[in-house]
């Protein structure tokens, strides 16, 4: 069939078809970064309350693939995020959960994974860090305690206990989480 085509021509196919498999190639890209699940990681510290439950429900119900647990899965959820790297990932935690979550999302970071959001409710006072995630932040309540590299966001009045159970602080999580 080219051998009748003048050169011309078979050069004008050639690149057609170059250009053809560089779209698909290009369209295949995208497809695969737009499906991309997202998933998430909520953990609760010492304390487990209804209130990071109704979280993980909420995030489930948007579509989210979501582990639910304690600050002690911490390391079974940073292997988890580590082999799911192009998932976008969410790590929540209340607590020891908040910073169990800091070093959940550095480590997925570290990884390899792109699109990490750290967020910390009412941490100790302790030295705890985030580094590298496209998003982190702190609610900062009765315990004080901050997390460097992170937004430390000032809420007052809630009680280390009672700031998971409001309805309000629920909203704010999962505003955060988006």
């Amino acid at each position: 069939m080219f051998a009748e085509l003048p050169t011309a021509d078979v050069s004008l196919m050639v690149t057609v078809m170059r250009l053809f498999c560089c779209c698909i190639a290009l369209a295949a890209m995208f497809a695969s970064e737009c499906s991309a699940a997202t998933r998430a990681y909520v953990m609760n510290g010492l304390y487990v309350g209804d209130g990071l439950a109704r979280v993980a429900e909420r995030l489930r119900a948007r579509g989210d693939i979501v582990q639910f647990g304690s600050y002690t899965q911490a390391d079974a959820f940073a292997a988890d995020a580590c082999a799911h790297r192009s998932d976008r990932i969410v790590v929540v935690g209340h607590s020891f959960g908040a910073q169990a979550a800091a070093r959940v999302a550095t480590q997925a970071r570290a990884c390899g994974a792109r699109a990490v959001t750290m967020i910390g409710i009412d941490p100790p006072k302790g030295d705890t860090s985030v580094r590298g995630v496209s998003r982190a932040v702190n609610f900062v309540g009765e315990y004080e305690g901050t997390i460097a590299g992170a937004r430390n966001v000032p809420v007052p009045g809630y009680s280390h206990m009672g700031i998971m159970e409001s309805p309000a602080m629920q909203a704010r999580i999962l505003s955060a989480a988006q």
